[in-house]
């Protein structure tokens, strides 16, 4: 199968299915998209029901799929490291995974929005009260 991932220059909702593609040794092309480029297929013909945005995932040159963790997931069922599918199997294994998963996601969105703040000292305090009081993943665990 060939396997083409479309995300901007950024590692962000994309990384962990180029992770998982490398981990896994999977030939993918790795396309990579300006803002320009960006605009001109948005909302296009080319772009998958699934998803507003990017990533998306194409395969075999054919149907694109969207949605970053939805992605990520597949191809950690697919990329195999040292004998074993970097997704579980086993229900509860994939259940704590996707916790995971959506933790990381809830971190992501409220990081996020600080990047729309102009002033440097408001961003650098919406980040440190985010540590300080926000998402309780970012407190309490390493992910």
């Amino acid at each position: 199968m060939s396997y083409e991932l479309t995300y901007f220059a950024l590692p962000a909702l994309a990384e962990s299915s180029r992770l998982a593609f490398t981990l896994g040794g999977i030939a993918f092309k790795d396309n990579v998209v300006d803002g320009e480029a960006w605009g001109k297929l948005k909302g296009g013909p080319e772009h998958p029901l699934t998803s507003g945005g990017l990533p998306w995932l194409c395969v075999d040159g054919g149907k694109k799929y969207g949605q970053s963790a939805a992605v990520a997931r597949y191809v950690g069922k697919i990329a195999k490291y040292e004998g074993k599918a970097l997704y579980p199997e086993d229900p509860l294994a994939a259940l704590e995974v996707d916790g995971a998963m959506d933790a990381v996601k809830d971190m992501f969105d409220s990081v996020g929005k600080t990047f729309a703040i102009q002033d440097a000292a408001e961003k650098i305090a919406a980040r440190k009260k985010l540590l300080e009081e926000g998402q309780p993943a970012m407190r309490n665990r390493s992910i």
